[in-house]
């Protein structure tokens, strides 16, 4: 029995094979030979730099940037950034040197965890590990000349590459009465849209900067600046139809006090990590039949994930806080930072992605002493939140991969001890279908068929059947069936009548 010629295909599948928390610890230093007075309010990032895949584990390693607003003991208010390594090893039997691995980060917690002497921090980080394996085995039986076969295009999706891409964005504030000296700046990113087109793509979205500094009578304030960005990322291959699946994060920004121009000059290096997968159509053998032997089809199953890019949506969380008799009273709130936005639970339902977590957010303020005296105090505000997205195609069965970040953010205070708290969620998501296809893999050919004893058939044609099912069924091939009628209609209507004349003589298509 002879095998046809076959063709491979390169189908992706994109499959999250475990999470993993680890914790890490940074002391914070003494500026110079002045002590850390207070802590006013101190925020983390998680940035992973290094990822390798071995067998059966990958390894990866990072930093965690503690960026703190400090006032030191003779009163003076500084900014600090302290930087500690992390690295890891992940054992998961799927993993090869040549696999494709992806790691989300979710930080979860930033806490003071100072008992006496140095200042110590500590953060939690759930870092979610994806793979993304190319099935090379798979391969589609092909034609040839001594066998008829029906053909029918499937669809697949197969990975291009991954693209790690860092780019800067730059912003501007004038030096003036309102802005006289900066003293902070916390630097988070969210992608809008990811457009592909013709060996490019194009990434859009907002570099979210919350700002704290002093104006000109030293009073504490901040704002929040988004700057948009539109990033062009060379690929070879990819095409409109692409679908990319991107994060967008942000590393240590710079930022220059411009005498001449008397501005404030802010570089914000982003890195957008990308992987790209392309829609490939093929045509797959889905019957056959020989008119001297019987065909075996042998059919796979694979597999087969249906990748979406990248989308993006904002959603409000609006909460009321109220603070305990141990906190003191709000009589001035000076300024607001976000710290963190954590992912604690993700429920997709049909049409519906359920997030939920808890906001946490730094308010800097005066409260007034018995003396009259203004204080400065800060606190950090957790905020839990629920959020519902709509998204109509999506199914409960979807493996769906979100990223949360915090954008402006607004507080009434009321009595001094109640809050009425209105954060902005910027919201990234991406999704792969599950789904099962089969293509034929092998056909061969079994016994000999025995010559009909008769030299004319006589059929009426079945609801539905096409030319090649009346064909395959009288053993004839197509070309000759058409032949043989003349007056064929094509589309064949239920009830018409057919001809055939057997022989072993036929024209192959």
């Amino acid at each position: 029995m002879d095998n046809l010629e076959k063709e491979k295909l390169n189908v992706a599948t994109k499959t999250k094979i475990g999470s993993v928390t680890l914790k890490n610890t940074a002391t914070i230093n003494d500026v110079g030979n002045l002590k850390i007075a207070k802590v006013l309010t101190a925020s983390a990032k998680v940035v992973v730099d290094n990822i390798t895949p071995l067998n059966a584990e990958v390894k990866f390693d990072g930093v965690v940037e503690y960026d703190l607003l400090v006032v030191l003991e003779n009163n003076e208010i500084v900014p600090l950034t302290q930087k500690s390594n992390f690295s890891h090893s992940f054992e998961n039997s799927t993993i090869t040197p040549d696999s494709l691995v992806i790691i989300c980060s979710n930080l979860l917690e930033c806490n003071n965890v100072s008992n006496t002497g140095d200042i110590t921090y500590s953060t939690l980080t759930n870092f979610d590990i994806y793979i993304v394996k190319t099935n090379s085995d798979l391969t589609c039986a092909e034609k040839r000349e001594d066998i008829f076969v029906k053909e029918s295009e499937i669809t697949y999706n197969s990975l291009l590459g991954k693209v790690c891409y860092d780019a800067n964005v730059n912003f501007e504030l004038q030096k003036d009465n309102k802005i006289s000296k900066i003293l902070y700046a916390t630097n988070t990113a969210h992608i809008k849209s990811v457009i592909p087109s013709t060996d490019y793509f194009v990434a859009s979205g907002d570099v979210i900067s919350c700002i704290v500094f002093q104006d000109e009578d030293g009073l504490i304030k901040s704002c929040t600046k988004e700057t948009s960005f539109a990033e062009e990322v060379e690929f070879k291959g990819i095409n409109k139809d692409s679908n990319i699946q991107a994060r967008v994060i942000t590393k240590e920004a710079t930022i220059v006090e411009n005498t001449d121009k008397n501005v404030f000059t802010f570089d914000i290096p982003i890195r957008i990590v990308a992987q790209i997968f392309t829609k490939n159509t093929l045509n797959c053998v889905v019957d056959a039949y020989s008119l001297q032997n019987e065909v075996n089809l042998t059919t796979t199953s694979f597999q087969d994930n249906e990748f979406f890019s990248t989308r993006s949506a904002e959603e409000n969380i609006l909460t009321n806080f109220t603070l305990n008799d141990s906190m003191q009273p709000i009589d001035k709130i000076l300024a607001i930072t976000p710290i963190n936005i954590s992912l604690a639970n993700q429920i997709v339902k049909d049409g519906e992605i359920l997030l939920e977590g808890l906001a946490t957010i730094n308010i800097i303020y005066y409260f007034e002493d018995d003396d009259s005296n203004n204080i400065l105090n800060s606190i950090d505000v957790e905020v839990p939140y629920s959020l519902s997205l709509s998204v109509p195609e999506i199914k409960e069965s979807d493996d769906v991969s979100s990223f949360i970040t915090l954008g402006d953010i607004n507080i009434k205070n009321k009595r001094g001890k109640e809050l009425e708290i209105l954060a902005e969620a910027k919201i990234n998501f991406d999704y792969v279908k599950e789904n099962v296809s089969a293509i034929t893999t092998e056909l061969t050919l079994g016994d000999e068929k025995l010559p009909k004893d008769f030299a004319m058939e006589l059929y009426l044609a079945k609801e539905g059947q096409t030319l090649w099912d009346i064909a395959k069924e009288l053993n004839i091939s197509t070309a000759d069936l058409i032949k043989q009628n003349a007056n064929l209609t094509l589309p064949i209507k239920e009830g018409e009548k057919i001809v055939a004349y057997n022989g072993r003589q036929a024209e192959f298509d």
